[in-house]
């Protein structure tokens, strides 16, 4: 009995040493930019074009879940399709100035930089919300009762449905607390950059 304890409290350490191990991997397999080696310094543009792209990827992602979860009539779908398009032609719009705006590979952003990137992101979503706005009207109007409760509910954190704040990129990231020691607050709170 005791040979098969050891045994046993031998191979966990090996087994959360090999669990530790694949970590890493698993990481690099999904694209995520890797913490820097000792003596590197962050690639701030890698990492600020991943952003700018899962920004919009989230946004499409979002958007296919409230048209689930509103479970469209036919007669519904044509305002849907029309608001849907509104919002993912400005996130992709959103996409292309944030990537106009990437930082150099291994300079970090300065706050001037930072502030000026910011408020070409909020004018990029100005005129998303603008240019959408009369479809989600439209499609609001469309709503019954139970569907319009799905679309008022704020996004994010347990929320379902696609409020003002929609604009955050998940638990986390969206109007709450930044992703980690370092980070700001705000919808673009992700343009700061990792902490040191």
């Amino acid at each position: 009995m005791s040979k098969m304890r050891f045994a046993i409290l031998a191979a966990v350490p090996l087994l959360w040493a090999s669990i530790a191990a694949a970590q890493p991997a698993a990481a690099e397999e999904q694209g995520a930019p890797q913490a820097p080696a000792a003596g590197q310094r962050f690639d701030f543009a890698a990492w600020h074009k991943r952003m700018c792209t899962e920004h919009q990827a989230r946004t499409a992602a979002h958007v296919a879940y409230i048209e689930t979860e509103l479970q469209l009539t036919e007669a519904q779908r044509s305002a849907f399709n029309k608001w849907r398009d509104a919002l993912l032609e400005g996130a992709a719009k959103e996409k292309a100035v944030c990537l106009e705006n990437t930082p150099k590979p291994d300079v970090p952003p300065t706050a001037v930089d930072r502030e000026a990137h910011m408020e070409k992101m909020l004018g990029a979503k100005l005129q998303t919300l603008q240019a959408s706005r009369p479809a989600l009207q439209a499609l609001y109007q469309s709503l019954t009762p139970g569907q319009r409760v799905i679309l008022d509910t704020p996004a994010g954190r347990g929320g379902r449905g696609f409020g003002p704040w929609h604009m955050g990129m998940g638990p986390g990231m969206g109007m709450g607390m930044g992703m980690g020691p370092g980070m700001g607050m705000g919808p673009w709170h992700w343009m700061q950059g990792p902490a040191n």
